[in-house]
């Protein structure tokens, strides 16, 4: 399980955590970022960068509220860097702080490092190594346990300041006392946990949450007494969280008198530091390294603004030489001893050709395309595409590429549609024309484009929806001297600040309306003739019906009569 995790649905697939990751240890999956916990060192820098705080951290929160609410003593390790993260007027004032939320007792961590410092002094003294480096920051082990193993020997084999208080707590409060190590560094919280030491710190919570915890009490820290902290002065080990810190400690022990030193701060600089010292182009010498530039004082977790810290250097000092340099001899039968191991965790490497092949498919099939503009978050075209082959990275991870390929639709798009679309800016003048447009108004973009349009259409329409930013749509405009017929819509884009207008060529529609129209009129005018010459017929027929009908009546009556008057005589 990773410390880092993920709120997907705030993750925007940015990529801004990959660019800031000094080892890359952040894989993308479903266009989200997933952090690698064995490629990971917890350096913070995807926590901080994260424009959409989309990155959440392990917290121990629960845990602590529990060991409060019980019956074991509760004691927090507390990092010396605490001075530039909380309003104090006096260090002491976070004693009273703590205690108001709950803690039994509250000692500096710095004791660990004054123990820490004995470690070193002796551990050189007895091997007489020359090349070492020291061990305090978590993340800077990390770094040489997962990427830099052959510089494992050079690594001083002691616990950090929190391992070591955390044991000499337990030594000094009993075993069943709860330890809670409060700091500016995420890195301890996976610390805490390793199986090398776990019993040692039992939990680990940051300044941040701290500070948030004390806003939510409504604990007002600069306005509280000061109280003493449950320990001896750790005296100039307070100095550990910021640069030169460990090495002012050791020579004040004189421990160092004859050898080369050299501190180192800020983890790209430690990796390029360890690639000289594995190349073999540095001279023997004691490197102090941190991962953070500035020191812990500038940790990943440290609350408020990071403006302050460069003030919260200049307290730390201020702190020491108030409270004296001098430093306790701790001899409480600690164990010290730490090792180190090789964390590599081995990924195949592509041949040339299938580097080459990666590249191809995103357009890069020369090496003059390669533009190595790092948006995707590695550092060159090439450890993308063996990021690919390793399935860290996806192929379109490419802003270049994207773009290209968005262009390049896009031009398709405007170049292959049959309607006509034109852009014009607020004085009319052309900025945009597609081809159909060209066709359709006789011209020829390049000479189009930084003309005025009325030198080729009204333009009263655009200029209507330049004035008032109300779009036309399925507006019917005939352009006579062009032959055409449109249906024409209007667009404002205040982005661009630009007036676009879509016409659609409907002439051989309203032609073929116009046929059909013809057609049912003369359609008409037939069906009407046919009516009049039918009744020119049915009047004919009519009239001679009525004269035959006129003349059956005489003819059946004179019959009639005939018959009657001849039954007449035959009576007579």
């Amino acid at each position: 399980m990773s410390v880092i995790g993920l709120k997907r649905a705030n993750c925007k697939n940015c990529y801004k955590c990959l660019r800031v990751c000094p080892v890359k240890s952040i894989t993308f999956k479903d266009d989200r970022a997933e952090i690698m916990p064995q490629e990971c060192i917890l350096c913070g820098h995807c926590l901080e960068a994260c424009p959409q705080n989309a990155k959440t951290l392990q917290s121990d929160m629960e845990k602590v509220l529990k060991y409060i609410n019980s019956d074991a003593k509760v004691i927090v390790s507390l990092a010396p860097s605490f001075i530039g993260s909380f309003p104090l007027k006096k260090p002491a004032q976070i004693v009273t702080a703590l205690k108001k939320l709950g803690f039994d007792a509250v000692a500096e961590t710095a004791e660990g490092a004054s123990m820490v410092t004995d470690e070193y002094c002796r551990l050189l003294a007895e091997s007489g190594q020359q090349t070492a480096i020291t061990t305090c920051c978590p993340t800077v082990n990390n770094l040489i346990e997962k990427y830099y193993p052959e510089l494992i020997p050079y690594m001083l084999p002691s616990i950090t300041p929190m391992i070591a208080h955390g044991r000499l707590l337990k030594s000094r409060f009993g075993q069943t006392t709860r330890t809670v190590f409060i700091g500016p560094c995420i890195a301890k919280i996976e610390e805490a946990d390793d199986v090398m030491h776990s019993n040692d710190i039992d939990a680990v919570l940051t300044f941040d949450e701290v500070a948030n915890w004390l806003e939510k009490e409504g604990i007002d820290v600069s306005s509280l007494e000061e109280s003493p902290f449950e320990d001896a002065e750790p005296g100039i080990n307070r100095m550990y969280p910021i640069t030169d810190g460990i090495i002012a400690s050791m020579n004040e022990r004189g421990a160092l008198e004859g050898r080369k030193v050299m501190s180192i701060d800020g983890i790209d600089r430690c990796i390029d530091l360890f690639k000289a010292l594995k190349n073999g182009e540095l001279e023997p010498c004691l490197i102090e390294a941190n991962a953070c530039k500035g020191g812990c004082v500038y940790g990943p977790a440290v609350h408020g603004n990071r403006t302050k810290r460069f003030q919260a250097m200049l307290d730390i000092k201020e702190y020491v030489a108030d409270k004296g340099r001098e430093f306790p001899k701790i001899d409480a039968g600690i164990e010290m001893h730490k090792a180190f191991i090789d964390k590599t965790k081995t990924n195949d490497i592509p041949d040339e050709a299938t580097i080459r092949s990666i590249l191809a498919s995103i357009g890069k099939d020369t090496p003059d395309k390669e533009q190595n503009c790092g948006f995707c978050g590695y550092p060159s075209c090439r450890d993308k595409a063996i990021a690919v082959y390793q399935k860290k990275a996806k192929l379109y991870m490419c802003l270049p590429y994207m773009s290209e390929m968005t262009q390049s639709l896009s031009n398709v798009i405007l170049a292959e549609t049959p309607n006509i679309i034109i852009a014009v800016d607020n004085d009319m003048v052309i900025r945009e024309m597609n081809l159909a447009a060209e066709k359709a108004f006789k011209t020829k973009r390049y000479l189009g484009i930084g003309r005025y349009l009325y030198e080729f259409i009204d333009s009263s329409y655009f200029e209507l929806v330049a004035q008032t930013h109300e779009n036309i749509t399925d507006k019917r405009v005939e352009y006579p001297q062009y032959g055409i017929v449109t249906q024409q819509s209007i667009t404002y884009v205040p982005d661009q600040n630009i007036i676009i207008g879509i016409f659609n060529d409907v002439t051989e529609e309203v032609e073929q309306q116009d046929k059909m129209y013809q057609l049912r009129v003369d359609t008409v005018d037939m069906a009407q003739k046919v009516i009049d010459n039918q009744m020119r017929v049915a009047q004919q027929i009519a009239n001679l019906l009525g004269e035959t009908t006129a003349e059956t009546k005489v003819t059946l009556t004179k019959l009639k009569d005939m018959i009657v008057y001849n039954d007449d005589e035959m009576g007579n």
